[in-house]
């Protein structure tokens, strides 16, 4: 019996029979539709609480608009900047917060109102209630951070809730409290502010109805929760008060509308969901242990467990003593494979037996032994095509630049002018002994002297086209440098950064010693690249269209920006090279790095 035929029987009978027979399947199954049986039931939950939590705040703040546009407050405030502070001045005091008094009676819920006027002056007027609130004077509101947003408001409501900002709201019994701007009905000037201080009891009483009402036994607990993540109800009234990031390490207060995770709250499992009230950032959260939703499943799970149990037991005979020969096996052969992808070619594995490993053994030593020979032979092939591209390249020289500056000296001479005639001769016999020399590198300073070499022969056959600075520090002259790199990048700016520029140009080579290398910055201000022409240069596009042009022309071209960063790739890898900057109108910049080395040691 093969290896492949071992393994099938042996999994039908004992893992894949017991496993699809005992229902772990079912079971996690079951386990997610009844999470999402409850997400779904705690969703519609929360938007019944937060529906009448909605209706009670819509309805104090009906009642806070009534009281701010009321002729009550608005004749206190406005009779207070204007009624000077004499000897009747406490009995008007009395008087206006009597009046205010009245409207503590529109609502059960209102416990506390104080008024501000501009001037000063506080009227206040409270239920005698429980209440640690001291109301502050009108300078220490003014200067209190919620200040600036009342006034932001411009008379909308700002509400602040329990357990926040408790020097404006008190500590015990926690308040809900709402702050606004009152304006003048008739004007809409700013008269003062208004402080209205609201019991917690009748969102308290809603949340303890909906966590009593629950089928889960007095396991489910809701909670309104600020933006700040404070827990300011408890419908338990044990959270009051506390951060949830202390309890849990989910964020339910960033709810956009609703979510629900399973997570540990308090180190409990619990089922966590937020729903968004869309009130003063507020959200409610309701948090429902895990135990007590599954307790229906308990005989089920311990039945599913039990089975599963006797099937891993079977897996584990299956595995020890069948699977475990054969993946040791296997795990050899992965283990001399990544030994392989270092590069180490002379892995060998030695197997016995008579089934399939063997023959995976061999056919690994023989396909170590064929990729070896192949990677050799791929060595030597790219060696020599590397070898012979760069003696292409360093023996280019273009004929056409060679005869126009013959025909520069031939005018000279018919010019009678010797010491043109010498320089122009001394230049292009420094070119002619740079491009034709053996030796694959330069000094600094043997490539400067190409270069300007190079520049001087150009620059008298086109005149006035352009000029150039050259400023390389003495200590860059000893280091060596591939030759043939800096001509290439000057020729380009020559034959394309000028080509129609009106005013004359100017390349400037700047050589720069840093700690480990040495930089090249090739600069001039001809008429720059645009975009896609600097794509078509990177893809090597454009370097193959202006070979086709000039083989129509029957001109052979010089080396392109492409070949010689693909020449400084090569012999200084992968780090080192050239990066082209340019725009269209204002010139281009080449900056080109290589490793600081003398002699040809890096």
């Amino acid at each position: 019996m093969n290896l492949r035929l071992k393994l099938l029987v042996a999994f039908i009978a004992l893992i894949v029979i017991p496993i699809f027979s005992l229902g772990i399947a079912s079971f996690l199954n079951s386990e997610r539709l009844l999470e999402k049986k409850y997400n779904e039931q705690t969703e519609m939950t929360l938007t019944a609480v937060g529906g009448n939590i909605r209706y009670f705040f819509k309805e104090l703040g009906q009642l806070s608009d009534a009281s701010v546009t009321s002729s009550t407050i608005q004749d206190i405030l406005k009779s207070s900047m204007q009624s000077p502070k004499d000897a009747s001045y406490q009995i008007k005091l009395n008087l206006a917060e009597k009046s205010i008094s009245r409207n503590l009676f529109q609502h059960p819920a209102i416990s506390l109102i104080v008024l501000y006027a501009k001037d000063g002056t506080m009227f206040q007027s409270y239920r005698n209630d429980p209440t640690t609130y001291r109301p502050i004077s009108y300078d220490l509101l003014q200067n209190h951070a919620v200040f600036k947003e009342v006034t932001k408001r411009a008379g909308r409501p700002l509400w602040i809730g329990p357990y926040e900002h408790q020097e404006i709201t008190g500590q015990d019994p926690p308040l809900f409290t709402q702050l606004r701007i009152v304006k003048d009905v008739d004007t809409l000037s700013d008269l003062g502010v208004i402080v209205m201080q609201f019991k917690t009891s009748d969102v308290a009483s809603i949340l303890e109805t909906f966590g009593k009402s629950s089928q889960e036994d007095d396991h489910t607990r809701y909670m309104l929760v600020n933006r700040a993540g404070m827990v300011m109800l408890d419908s338990k009234r044990e959270l009051d008060g506390q951060p949830l990031n202390t309890l849990t390490t989910l964020t339910p207060q960033e709810t956009s509308h609703y979510t629900s995770n399973r997570e540990a709250f308090n180190g409990k499992d619990s089922l966590v969901s937020s729903y968004n009230l869309e009130l003063n950032d507020w959200v409610l959260v309701s948090v429902k242990s895990w135990d007590s939703l599954t307790n229906e499943n308990v005989r089920f799970i311990q039945w599913i467990a039990a089975i599963t149990a006797i099937c891993l037991l079977s897996a584990i005979l299956f595995n020890q003593f069948f699977v475990g020969r054969v993946a040791k096996s296997i795990v050899r052969v992965v283990r001399k494979m990544r030994l392989v992808e270092q590069g180490l070619l002379d892995i060998r594995i030695s197997a016995g037996g008579k089934d399939e490993t063997v023959m995976l053994a061999n056919s690994f030593n023989s396909m170590v032994d064929r990729i070896g020979k192949l990677l050799t032979e791929v060595r030597q092939e790219q060696e020599r095509k590397q070898r012979a591209e760069m003696m292409l390249m360093q023996a280019q020289i273009k004929p056409h630049f060679l005869f126009n500056t013959l025909e520069s000296i031939n005018a000279l001479a018919a010019q009678n002018e010797g010491k043109k005639i010498m320089m122009m001769v001394r230049r292009l016999g420094n070119l002619l002994r740079t491009s034709m020399h053996d030796n694959e590198v330069n000094s600094v300073h043997q490539e400067i002297e190409h270069v300007r070499s190079y520049l001087e022969i150009q620059k008298y056959r086109f005149e006035e086209l352009f000029t150039y600075e050259l400023n390389v520090p003495e200590e860059a002259l000893d280091y060596t440098i591939l030759k043939l790199t800096l001509q290439p990048l000057v020729e380009n700016s020559i034959q394309h950064g000028f080509d129609g520029l009106e005013r004359t140009g100017l390349i400037r080579i700047d050589v720069t010693l840093e700690k480990h290398r040495i930089v090249f910055t090739i600069s001039d201000n001809g008429i720059g690249m645009a975009p896609d022409v600097i794509k078509r240069l990177v893809d090597g596009r454009l370097d193959r269209d202006r070979e086709a042009v000039a083989a129509e022309l029957g001109e052979r071209r010089g080396l392109g920006l492409r070949s010689v960063a693909e020449r400084l790739r090569i012999h200084y890898g992968p780090s080192y090279g050239l990066w082209l900057c340019s725009e269209e109108g204002k010139g281009t910049i080449i900056r080109c790095t290589i490793p600081r080395s003398k002699e040809g040691r890096l």
